[in-house]
């Protein structure tokens, strides 16, 4: 029997996966009419005009009979509906996690087993319900993401990308100098060993020639959207690789063993997982564990395939917790079978096409610093919340940079709500552009400044607190726009674009203002470094970051927009001296 008659079938088109040991979230509130309906609720300055352009659009597209039906199907919608857009552009709408060493001297096989062994144990404990779940004090939260991380990945369908989701959990594909392979590992922790699978690993990295296989796929899955569906479109015509295509997205995970690496920090570990070593990469995956050749590990998750930055935590932590309890016996108790290689024919000028597609979004610029004493304890002698606090901080870094106020768009997430993810909040509220203007004064009164101060980190509070409040009304438009089907769809767009089109002329259309983004992820232990590091982002106007905000440090990844000059550097120092200012102040 060939292996697509056992393998061909989905385990779910969800997006959102409903687990039954654990209760759903209630969900989330709809906006009155009132809001949906206005030209703020659509991001349009309201006048005369705009308001009947509003008026317009949801007479010819029939928006309000879909709204009030809304509330009947939400659930399903939210579950269903692939607002991603199951874009392919990995590189730079994924994220890597550094992992802690392990404080045995392991080998790269062992390491790789261990971690391996310590993903189905983390996925087992999903699916039963052992895992305990994310809480926000006595709440619940959204768990439906976990379960992307595991036999989840994108796939090319025709001119096409979709979430493709497998039945199959016994294979995992592994990377080695650029040559593919595909492994039947049964269940490990249960039928398999990390002992089996480490002597497994190590057969296959001592079969594989040291020299590197410059024809691998690798970078093309990891490339823009539209060249890359152009470039699959001709080779998927080949059956060689259209057959290893097909039998690859049914791996339970891809490990990428970079041997030949070997990394002296995290720092220098989560940077060649994100921005290096294309050939050894399967970027369609949603989970890559990656193995360096001095045992150093990273995750890379993609954010496409439905995984957001908690989930990306949470998971690479509980992979590596498991994986550093995972004994390493010595007895062989149930070898593995072969590997079986995938093929693949690649013609060279697409590779080298692939790979100035990538390299045009790379940054050579040192991507992470650390604040050394600036962490929880700091903020809490000073008697200040941490992450608005560090906003404002930003905020006035920014103002010295480029002479005015910019927008810090805050990422945030909605996992309270039932088969939600994230909605964004403008962090720079007017009280935090008053306190940057007064302490950038020469003498300014202290106590007034941390009147301002407060005041500051108040408002941002209201801002996350509106942002929360309801589902934003931008997803709504979207989730109407991506469920209309056929003509329908094609009327409905057209009819909006037209309307945006003729907004932004008359600068009455204002959309949301990519200026700095801003992410903080879930603080884990297991996880010392998280980022796109090496990453320049082309829809940012100056620069993106990730920033953890441990007991006694600050750890910040830049990611800059390709247009913004400035240094990483520079900003770092930007931001010490605007922390020097606060503790002035305090």
């Amino acid at each position: 029997m060939k292996w697509h008659s056992q393998q061909n079938e989905e385990r779910t088109r969800d997006i959102y996966e409903q687990l039954p040991h654990y209760p759903k979230p209630p969900m989330v509130p709809l906006p009155d009419w009132s809001v949906m309906s206005s030209p703020e609720g659509m991001g349009i300055k309201s006048t005369a005009l705009s308001r009947a352009v509003v008026k317009s659009l949801i007479g010819l597209t029939g928006f309000k009979k879909f709204y009030t039906e809304l509330p009947q199907h939400l659930e399903e919608l939210l579950r269903k509906t692939n607002m991603r857009g199951a874009g392919l552009f990995a590189l730079i709408n994924s994220a890597t996690m550094a992992l802690i060493d392990d404080p045995r001297s392991l080998t790269p096989a062992q390491r790789a087993a261990t971690l391996i062994v310590g993903a189905y144990r983390f996925y087992d404990d999903l699916m039963s319900g052992k895992l305990e779940p994310d809480r926000y004090k006595d709440q619940i939260l959204e768990m439906g993401q976990y379960p992307n991380l595991f036999s989840t990945c994108l796939t090319i369908e025709g001119k096409s990308a979709r979430l493709f989701k497998s039945k199959c959990t016994d294979q995992i594909t592994v990377i080695i100098r650029g040559r593919y392979f595909l492994l039947q590992v049964g269940h490990p922790g249960h039928d398999t060993s990390a002992g089996d699978l480490a002597r497994a690993l190590q057969q296959l990295i001592d079969s594989v020639s040291p020299e590197t296989n410059s024809l691998s796929p690798g970078v093309i899955t990891g490339i823009a959207h539209p060249v890359q569906l152009r470039m699959f479109g001709k080779l998927l015509q080949n059956p060689v690789n259209k057959e290893s295509f097909e039998r690859i997205r049914h791996s339970f995970l891809t490990l990428a063993l970079d041997v030949d690496d070997q990394p002296d920090s995290y720092a220098q570990a989560a940077r060649l997982t994100q921005a290096a070593n294309f050939h050894n990469r399967w970027y369609h995956a949603s989970l890559q564990i990656v193995v360096f050749g001095n045992a150093k590990a990273a995750t890379f998750l993609n954010f496409n395939t439905y995984i957001d930055g908690n989930p990306m935590m949470r998971g690479s932590a509980e992979i590596q917790k498991r994986a550093a309890a995972e004994a390493l016996e010595t007895q062989e108790s149930h070898p593995l079978p072969p590997p079986t290689e995938l093929h693949w024919n690649i013609p060279q000028p697409l590779v080298e096409r692939a790979l100035r597609v990538a390299r045009s979004v790379l940054d050579d610029q040192q991507p992470t610093f650390e604040f050394k004493d600036l962490g929880k304890k700091q903020y809490a002698q000073w008697g200040v919340p941490p992450v608005p606090t560090f906003m404002v901080l930003v905020e006035m870094a920014m103002k010295t940079l480029t002479a005015r106020h910019v927008h810090i768009i805050q990422y945030l997430s909605m996992s309270k709500y039932c088969c939600m993810n994230l909605a964004n909040a403008d962090a720079t509220t007017p009280q935090v552009a008053a306190f940057t203007d007064y302490v950038s004064q020469d003498d300014f009164d202290k106590q007034e400044a941390r009147k301002l101060l407060q005041k500051a980190i108040e408002s941002q509070a209201e801002a996350y607190r509106r942002a929360r409040k309801y589902l934003p009304p931008s997803k709504i438009i979207s989730i109407f726009v991506t469920t209309r089907k056929g003509w329908q769809k094609l009327w409905v767009t057209a009819v909006l674009a037209a309307a945006v089109g003729f907004l932004k002329i008359l600068g009455l259309y204002r959309g949301e203002t990519m200026e700095v983004i801003a992410s903080h992820p879930m603080i884990q232990p297991e996880i010392p470094i998280v980022g796109r590091p090496g990453i320049r982002l082309p829809y940012v106007r100056f620069f993106a970051f990730h920033y953890q905000i441990f007991d006694d440090k600050t750890v910040i990844t830049f990611m800059p927009s390709p247009h913004w000059k400035t240094s990483n550097e520079k900003i770092f120092n930007s931001l010490r001296e605007k922390v020097d200012v606060l503790r002035k102040i305090f």
